[in-house]
């Protein structure tokens, strides 16, 4: 039988190179992610256009495993990343081996899988997330990450049920998916969820580590006011070290006014300590300090000129 000459065909080339680029991209990403750094977000916008949609499991730099899904625009950004790196470079640094840690508003896990890396196999990570939309995602993170618990509800001052109302995808920004409000809101869709409070987590929590939680993430859409009277046992115990508090919500920062912090900072303004009073409802997010957090801020802090 004599040779045969295989030609590769002009959409089959392009096929190719579209999937060389997009594996060379996305070990690309894999460098960024681990290099936080002025002007990342500008090189990245300028190469991810290269990355074919998939769902990929990457290791994110302090050890914790990640589900991501390309096809969401914010969901690339975290693979570089790039999403609130301010926030995502600070959280692992505030934790420390055996500490708990509450993801409140978790949508797709970001900072679930990165806390369960820093606090390691003796830490304990809660992620509490309204949307059933992206409860397999979740799910799926909580099986990458074994200190990982899933809880499908919503975090508010009392427990039972509350309704919450989810954006359809694709607003805003792309974003969609994981945003939801305690407000009804045209065209939003109304869900019913399990109501949890932020002083029953921290017990859960306590329970196992035998310490202070040592942080709460919480970016609820406006609702964090409500959550974190759900916390005052905890807040007043000092049974909960730090805070970082998105600003959708003067009600948050007023009850936090409550308690006494040995620094505050405004993330968005490069960790420059505020007056929580004059912030207002400007677009920001908040992180409130005391005990070991405190101390392991203190040893960080000459490292935000990278930011």
């Amino acid at each position: 039988m004599g040779a045969t000459n295989a030609t590769v065909g002009p959409l089959a080339f392009l096929d190719l190179t579209w999937r060389r680029m997009s594996a060379l991209v996305l070990a690309l990403a894999g460098w960024l992610r681990r290099f936080p750094f002025r002007g990342k977000i500008w090189l990245w916008v300028r190469i991810e256009r290269w990355l074919a949609p998939a769902q990929h499991v990457i290791g994110l730099p302090d050890g914790g495993r990640m589900l991501i899904d390309t096809t969401k625009y914010w969901q690339r950004q975290m693979l570089a990343g790039c999403f609130e790196r301010r926030n995502v470079w600070v959280v692992p640094r505030l934790l420390a081996p055996g500490d708990g840690f509450i993801d409140g508003g978790a949508n797709c896990g970001l900072f679930s899988c990165i806390a369960a890396g820093a606090v390691g196999s003796t830490g304990r990570v809660v992620a509490i997330e309204a949307d059933p939309h992206l409860y397999p995602q979740l799910d799926r993170q909580a099986e990458l990450n074994p200190n990982l618990r899933i809880e499908h509800a919503a975090l508010t001052r009392t427990p039972g049920q509350v309704t919450f109302h989810v954006a359809p995808e694709g607003i805003p920004d792309g974003w969609g998916l994981g945003i939801a409000s305690i407000e009804d809101r045209p065209g939003w869709t109304s869900v019913d969820a399990r109501a949890l409070t932020i002083d029953e987590i921290v017990d859960d929590i306590i329970a196992v580590t035998n310490k202070p939680v040592a942080m709460i993430k919480l970016d609820l859409e406006g609702h964090e006011g409500p959550a974190l009277e759900g916390a005052r046992r905890s807040l007043e115990s000092g049974r909960l070290e730090s805070l970082l508090v998105e600003n959708n919500d003067t009600r948050g920062v007023q009850e936090l006014l409550r308690y006494t912090f040995d620094a505050i900072l405004d993330v968005k303004a490069g960790f420059a300590e505020v007056d929580p009073r004059t912030v207002g409802d400007k677009d920001t997010d908040l992180l409130f300090l005391r005990g070991a957090a405190f101390a392991r801020w203190q040893a960080v802090r000459g490292w935000t000129w990278l930011m």
